[in-house]
This record gives structure tokens, C-alpha cells and sequence, in this order.
């Protein structure tokens, strides 16, 4: 199996790319998914997703492997860890809790640690390549930041200390004692309220195990992201950004141990120009065009000198005549990925 993960700022059309590169591995015979991180729902519009689908295969003609597309939703991830990893007699109650719903909705941090969660799901359901399209923005690597710091917390001892602690006290009824039985929670209860604090522990006392789980397949998944033999990142950007996206990216990539395998510059304006025009506004658009299209190859090659060293290969693809909207558009772009533009400045 392998992974690719793309990463890019806003605007760039990374969200397509992705979805392009997914089709070009199912297109070559691989059965190949491509989930979006991304709030915004842009790979839904791309590919014309059904909507209320947790995952959907999209049907390709010709292809001889398949493309699967999945939007990444926190609750519906978070559901299926608790079936995947309770013990059977806790999974009801742990879904029914009354804590459980609001930590879905509105812990901050959950688009991320679900992410990461959603990756190890599919990871088992047997798809040869995964497309992991990331938020558009200079933070998305905070996706996989998270999660290990949520790990190192959850680990932590005085954490552990404190959900066993509770179901110790909870088991020899020192929770009906009152607030001075258990030293340790009388300043929360203080402010909370010994229902809440009650509550609140009762539900740690049996979705612990399942945080615990989550820290060793965060960690698991994390480490998979690391080894180049499984995956790779691809920075994806614009001739305008080029220069400025690839310097950070890869240096946040080398900060974390993740293997950047390719640059991939997008709408670049490179179609075949004419040697003239007539004289008038068709030459001046033609000299116009001329113009960009010198300034695009010319980024391109700045960037190529700072950063390709840094990269296994850099693949540029032209503007698209049109916004992507459906395999139509995807296509075209993926055969771009498949049979690499030649552009020299």
C-alpha cells in the first residue's frame, strides 16, 4: 500500500491535482481512494459526489482498477472507532453518553486527530494507494502534529492516574462519599459542579481505552508517514508561488521526517502559442500571454534551482481551459501526470 499526501496553500488547485492523481492510479489498475481533510467539500464539486455517502466509489470507464472518494467526517470517524476498538459491552454506552456527542462537536482539535484516525481506518479495508488531500493552508501539516501531541498527552501518567483512579473509586462507592472523598478533583468540582466532574469522569473511565487505542495507531500511523517505502508528500502550488511554497513546505517536511517526493506546480500557461497575430488586439493579447507564460517557466526554474535538489521529481501541468468540475476535467489532468510536460524557460 501506499500513500501520497498533498499539501498547499489556498487557490492553488490542490484538491483537483489530488483527485487527478488518485485517477491516474486507478486509470493504471490500482484501487485507489482519494479523501479530502478539507472542510470545504471543493473534492464533492470535483468529482459530483452523492451527498449523505460516508465513502463512494466513483465509476470510471476504461479504468482497469477502481476510484473510491471519501469526505473526512469527524463524528462518523469517531462512531466507528468506538465500535472498531470498545469492548462490546461499552460501545452503546459510550455512544449514548451524554459527554460523548459534545466532545465530537466541539473539541478543537478533532478535524485533525480524526484525520489521522480515518487514514488508519481505510489503511485496513484493503485499497492499494490512498490520496490524502489536505486543508489549504501553510498549517495543514498541523494534521499530523496533533495527534502525536494528543499521544504524548494521553500517555501521560498523571492522565492514566486519574481515569483509573475514578474507576477504582467509582467501583468501591467512594463517588457517593461527596466532594472530600477524592482529593484531587475538589478544585474542578468546585467549578464545574460535582455532577459534571462526575459525568465527565464516568465517561473517561470507559472511553479511556479507546483514547489509549487511539495514541497507538496515531503513533503507528504517524511513523507509516514517515517511511518513504509507504509514502510520499506533494507540494502542490502555482508558478507565482512556487518559489515561496516549496522553500517552506519542504522545510516543515524535513523538520518532521516527512519524505517529500514531488513538486507539483499547477495552471501554469503553457499551451502552444503562434509565431504572430494580426496586428491590433490579437497581437497585443498574443504578446500579453507571451509574457506570462516567460514569467511562469521563469519561477519554475527558481524554484527548481532552491528547491529540486530536495524533491524526487517536479511535474508542471497547464491552465485548464475551465474551473474542474467532474472526470471530464479530471481527466485531462491526469493524463498531464501521467505523460509529464517538458518546459524549459
Amino acid at each position: 500500500m501506499k500513500l501520497a499526501v498533498c499539501v498547499g496553500t489556498g487557490g492553488v488547485g490542490k484538491t483537483s491535482v489530488a483527485a487527478a492523481m488518485a485517477l491516474a492510479q486507478a486509470k493504471a489498475g490500482a484501487k485507489c481512494l482519494v479523501l479530502t481533510t478539507d472542510p470545504a467539500l471543493r473534492l464533492k464539486t470535483a468529482l459530483r459526489l452523492k451527498d449523505g455517502m460516508y465513502e463512494q466509489q466513483v465509476p470510471v470507464e476504461g479504468a482497469k482498477g477502481e476510484l473510491w472518494a471519501a469526505l473526512l467526517d469527524v463524528n462518523a470517524t469517531l462512531d466507528d472507532a468506538v465500535r472498531l476498538h470498545a469492548k462490546p459491552a461499552n460501545q452503546e454506552k459510550i455512544l449514548k453518553h451524554p459527554i460523548y456527542r459534545t466532545i465530537a462537536n466541539s473539541l478543537a482539535g478533532m478535524q485533525e486527530l480524526m484525520a489521522v484516525e480515518r487514514i488508519d481506518q481505510l489503511m485496513r479495508r484493503g485499497f492499494d494507494n490512498i490520496v490524502v488531500d489536505t486543508a489549504p493552508s501553510r498549517h495543514a501539516l498541523d494534521t499530523f502534529d496533533k495527534p502525536v501531541l494528543f499521544a504524548d498527552f494521553s500517555d501521560s501518567k498523571k492522565v492514566r492516574l486519574i481515569s483509573r483512579t475514578y474507576k477504582f473509586a467509582e467501583a468501591v462507592g467512594l463517588t457517593t462519599v461527596g466532594r472530600g472523598a477524592i482529593e484531587i478533583y475538589s478544585r474542578v468540582e468546585a467549578i464545574f459542579g460535582t455532577n459534571m466532574v462526575k459525568q465527565i469522569l464516568d465517561f473517561y473511565s470507559l472511553f479511556y481505552p479507546i483514547a489509549e487505542g487511539y495514541s497507538a495507531r496515531a503513533r503507528k500511523t504517524v511513523a507509516l508517514l514517515r517511511d518513504p517505502k509507504v509514502t510520499e508528500f506533494r507540494v502542490v502550488t502555482i508558478p507565482s508561488k512556487a518559489v515561496r511554497d516549496g522553500a517552506f513546505f519542504l522545510e516543515e517536511l524535513k523538520k518532521r521526517g516527512f519524505p517529500a517526493g514531488m513538486i507539483c506546480v499547477n495552471r501554469t500557461w503553457l499551451h502552444a502559442m503562434p509565431e504572430t497575430a494580426a496586428a491590433g488586439l490579437a497581437a497585443e493579447v498574443l504578446d500579453w500571454y507571451r509574457a506570462v507564460s516567460h514569467s511562469h517557466l521563469a519561477a519554475i526554474e527558481k524554484m527548481t534551482a532552491a528547491s529540486g535538489k530536495d524533491v524526487r521529481e517536479i511535474r508542471v501541468l497547464r491552465e485548464l481551459e475551465r474551473d474542474v468540475e467532474g472526470l471530464e476535467s479530471l481527466r485531462i489532468l491526469a493524463e498531464q501526470l501521467e505523460n509529464p510536460l517538458k518546459w524549459t524557460s
